[in-house]
């Protein structure tokens, strides 16, 4: 939210980094919009579905993700990636690894702040927008349609409103009767899922939404209490079962993280590894 795939001070040094730690790997920072400030801009403006369309063409067009590729999702970026995962594992090509660092599993219930961590260059006047759009109403036709982070606005006090209206989240999530069992075969087939969440993260509320926990209005349920895991709606229960999933925490606020930190803590042990046919690559 509020940044760009290739700003040189953000998400463009964190790909440098993989570069360079990681010799010969190809590394790819996705847009979904055409330079900074367009890019920046559908991070609040768009449709997710679309943005997700986009993506899943982008990195099947690239011969180096032809035997798989690991995939890292930065704060919505997190669900985002989740979704492609979902929706393309089938048609190619594999994703092996996913890592999301703070991500919005299991939606907000709250609006998103607006600080600025060292990962973020926030526009201030463009999050205002989106800020009093959301309060606004969430599930309005013009505000949910067009506002990104309204898709994925999960109100655990208007659950039905949700499932009728969330364009997003709802359908990833499986959160409606009627279930897409392709979401499940395709996340279920990940090597490994690698869940960050940021400690004294105030601008996911609530912060467990980072490893699927969520509050429904009277408690908060971890990932393990809630139907989704128990019946498996999305294939996470069929990971875990498998060893396949793992929990990670990043002491500090939300997307607060050094480069050193970053390599330490995910590129060595998430992204120094081989993929099925001996390439390497991330995305």
């Amino acid at each position: 939210m509020g940044d760009s795939c290739c700003n040189e001070y953000s998400i463009g040094a964190v790909a440098k980094r993989i570069q360079k730690a990681l010799p010969g790997t190809f590394v790819h920072s996705i847009a979904t919009g055409n330079g900074i400030l367009a890019d920046t801009e559908s991070s609040y403006f768009g449709n997710v579905n679309d943005q997700v369309a986009h993506v899943c063409e982008t990195i099947a067009a690239f011969p180096e993700f032809a035997d798989g590729y690991n995939a890292v999702g930065f704060s919505q970026g997190g669900q985002f990636m989740r979704a492609v995962a979902e929706r393309c594992q089938h048609s190619g090509p594999k994703m092996h690894t996913l890592i999301t660092m703070g991500g919005q599993h299991q939606g907000v219930m709250n609006v998103p702040d607006c600080w600025n961590p060292s990962f973020n260059v926030t526009p201030s006047l463009v999050c205002t927008a989106m800020q009093r759009l959301l309060g606004f109403g969430a599930y309005l036709p013009f505000i949910r349609d067009r506002l990104v982070q309204a898709q994925y606005f999960k109100d655990p006090y208007a659950l039905s409103q949700y499932e009728k209206h969330n364009i997003f989240l709802a359908d990833i999530n499986n959160d409606r009767p009627a279930k897409n069992s392709t979401y499940k075969d395709n996340l279920a087939s990940l090597q490994r899922f690698v869940m960050f969440r940021f400690t004294e993260d105030i601008t996911i509320v609530p912060r467990e939404s980072a490893w699927f926990g969520f509050y429904n209005g009277t408690q908060l349920l971890t990932m393990q209490d809630t139907a989704l895991y128990k019946e498996d709606w999305i294939g996470l229960k069929d990971l875990d079962e498998r060893g396949r999933i793992e929990f990670k925490e990043v002491p500090g606020g939300h997307m607060h993280f050094s480069l050193d930190w970053f390599e330490k803590h995910v590129v060595v042990p998430y992204l120094d590894i081989h993929t099925a046919k001996g390439a390497k690559g991330a995305a």
